[in-house]
């Protein structure tokens, strides 16, 4: 009985020496994420974020960029994109006291430079043979691929896209292997019914989006018939 009190006291004393307390913050890290985008776009595009966290566990996102963007999904989607909306856009991940250091991703959103400017509405001819074309135009993809149609008293021009889906601003090109079963998703088939009916075989077709309105611009498209060569101009917008 006379050695438990030497015995206890001396457990005490080495615990208290052996112990210690810190004010110090707990830190934390989270692996560093993989995020992309489908930049550069057009105006009016439809702007992707995407993230994977290398964390494999369930974390929550931060993201923020150009324009006061902020959200919280793991991978955001902006619409109706404007040249404001360029810039880094960066992402952390965070699970309770735990963070990721910011990664980023530079976007791209720049208007294409077009080599023609017609007039909205109409479809021009390089030579004076022919007057301009003035349309009423509007869009349909009932029961059939997406279509932009344009119509006047004289003729119609006919852009047809390779799904039903609306298409998004961008840069497409022409197929000269219409119907549209040939037609890969950044292409187009574009047709003339002025004289006779023909579509164009090469070219580019500029895409974009104000207001949910669509416009297309093409510049010296070649449409051959069995009678006139064509070179025309033409820009056109839903109504």
């Amino acid at each position: 009985m006379k050695k438990t009190l030497p015995i206890l006291l001396l457990s005490i004393f080495t615990l208290s020496l052996f112990s210690c307390s810190t004010n110090e913050a707990i830190t934390c890290y989270l692996p560093d994420n993989v995020i992309s985008s489908n930049s550069p776009l057009v105006p009016g595009g439809t702007l992707n974020l995407k993230a994977v966290s290398t964390a494999n566990m369930d974390v929550s996102y931060s993201w923020s960029g150009p324009n006061n963007f902020q959200s919280s999904l793991q991978n955001p989607i902006i619409t109706n994109i404007t040249p404001a909306m360029s810039g880094e856009y960066k992402l952390k991940t965070i699970k309770g006291i735990c963070e990721s250091s910011e990664s980023s991703v530079a976007v791209e959103i720049i208007a294409p430079d077009i080599p023609c400017n017609p007039d909205a509405n109409t479809l021009v001819f390089e030579n004076d043979m022919f007057s301009q074309l003035d349309f009423s135009t509007y869009t349909t993809n009932y029961n059939q691929n997406f279509k932009i149609l344009s119509s006047s008293l004289r003729g119609s021009l006919t852009i047809e896209f390779a799904s039903e889906e609306r298409p998004v601003p961008g840069i497409y090109s022409i197929c000269g292997e219409c119907p549209t079963s040939f037609l890969k998703k950044d292409q187009v088939c574009v047709s003339l019914n002025f004289a006779d009916y023909t579509h164009a075989q090469e070219g580019l077709v500029y895409l974009s989006s104000s207001n949910g309105k669509l416009t297309a611009v093409f510049c010296n498209v070649v449409f051959s018939q069995s009678v006139f060569t064509f070179k025309t101009s033409a820009k056109i917008t839903e109504n």
